[in-house]
């Protein structure tokens, strides 16, 4: 199907498309954004950790000290459960300016700042479509418009997406980079400072997406991975002239270090360590704190190692055409959010992008009769509904023993089966894109 056959009825159902995403998108402003706006922060907030490592910032403290900071939080009245910080140093840095103004100020202005992130990354999912589209030699428009009005309301609507805004965490900031770093992917010849400046925003949101600065440099954007690396050592300029060099290991041994010393069993924990350590014990739900037991660690490395084995038994193959480079970029964004220790339902607000990919990718395969779309189609869905609707079995407490725990699992059964959509995409789909194949080239 082509532009001109859609004719009239095309530029109904594009605008039909546009109205839905239109609607979808005021009516979160109006009642996400503007309710929380109005309304007093949840006694348990992700933000106030960021305000009071900015707060210590301030006093030239290390923020890294967690009595000091309930401690701190404590004087000032906070009213809020300060969870240890566990972010580069430059996080803190950053955190100075509002740290400076009252909380609730600060947590407002941070809301509207995580708000504008979220439709930035609806824009750079857009810009990834229609790029995405040109590659793979769909020539109607009307695909990416069908993709857009149905990601769009999911999209904000997710759990991830709410838990984040109400929550005050990085987790919409952490998904409008891989976005971007997706749809820059399919990019020309040119080296990208500001791509390589998105990386490195991503690594000090989350650290764990250095990852994407190796996969940029393996596809060939060694500039662009350079550059990465060079924002990323500005930033830590301030953070050492401001505490010393020695802020850096307090941030490792007392930060991440310190942190992943105590299992997470909660249930808007979705990595794999956690799901597997709830379904050994149960009691991990409610916060206690426990050892992991022998069985859980060892399917935890087994099942770690699978998936590193599977990402890169795709990532090795050189040869691959720069249309499936964003299926690549989807599959390596997965892999960290599920073997990551602690991915918060929050966190997951990094992998919306994926389903419009998979969506673009088997409607070229379906275009080429390639059998197993339909399959690969519901299970494209699937993943992504598992991934991002808002499951009860998350918040509630009757849920919290043997056999019903394990629906405490679902959210990270859903990035399984978009992780294993990946996969068959990258090894079996029959796609033939217009691009050169190889690499991302020099300004991804």
């Amino acid at each position: 199907m082509n532009a001109d056959s859609t004719g009239g009825a095309g530029r109904v159902v594009r605008w039909i498309c546009i109205a839905v995403i239109a609607l979808t998108s005021l009516e979160f402003v109006v009642a996400t954004t503007g309710v929380l706006l109005r309304q007093p922060a949840p006694a348990h907030t992700d933000f106030a950790s960021y305000y009071m490592a900015g707060v210590l910032a301030r006093e030239h403290r290390s923020p890294y000290d967690a009595a000091a900071l309930v401690a701190r939080s404590e004087a000032l009245g906070l009213g809020q459960s300060t969870y240890p910080f566990v972010y580069p140093p430059p996080f803190a840095i950053a955190m100075r300016a509002l740290a400076a103004l009252p909380f609730e100020t600060a947590r407002r202005i941070w809301i509207l700042l995580t708000t504008v992130a979220l439709f930035g990354m609806l824009g750079a999912t857009w810009r990834l479509g229609r790029a995405l589209s040109a590659r793979l030699e769909i020539t109607s428009p009307l695909a990416g418009w069908l993709v857009m009005a149905a990601f769009a309301p999911a999209a904000l609507n997710s759990a991830s997406v709410h838990s984040d805004i109400r929550v005050g965490s990085v987790g919409v900031l952490f998904g409008a980079c891989t976005a971007i770093i997706a749809w820059r992917s399919l990019a020309g010849a040119r080296p990208s400072p500001w791509v390589g400046l998105v990386l490195a925003l991503a690594a000090l949101a989350k650290t764990t997406p250095v990852v994407l600065i190796a996969w940029v440099a393996w596809r060939g954007a060694r500039r662009t991975a350079a550059w990465s690396v060079a924002w990323l050592g500005l930033a830590f300029v301030p953070a050492v002239w401001v505490w010393g060099p020695g802020i850096i290991g307090d941030w490792l041994q007392h930060g991440v270090l310190a942190r992943l010393a105590v299992p997470s069993g909660w249930a808007h924990n979705q990595s794999l360590n956690a799901a597997l350590l709830r379904l050994c014990v149960p009691a991990a739900l409610d916060g206690v704190t426990v050892r992991a037991p022998l069985l859980q660690q060892v399917l935890v490395w087994a099942l770690t190692a699978g998936v590193a084995v599977s990402t890169w038994s795709c990532v090795r193959i050189r040869s691959r055409p720069a249309a499936m480079l964003p299926l690549e970029c989807s599959l390596i964004v997965l892999a960290i959010l599920i073997v990551t220790p602690i991915t918060w339902v929050h966190t997951m607000a990094a992998l919306l992008f994926v389903w419009p990919v998979q969506m673009l990718v088997l409607a070229r395969a379906a275009a080429q009769r390639w059998k197993w779309t339909p399959h690969a189609t519901w299970a494209a869905c699937a993943g992504f509904f598992l991934s991002s609707a808002h499951l009860p079995v998350l918040w509630g407490t009757a849920l919290h023993h043997r056999p019903w725990v394990a629906l405490t699992t679902l959210p990270l059964a859903g990035m399984l089966i978009s992780f294993a959509t990946c996969v068959v995409l990258l090894h079996h789909a029959p796609v033939v894109a217009a691009a050169t194949p190889g690499a991302i080239r020099q300004s991804a």
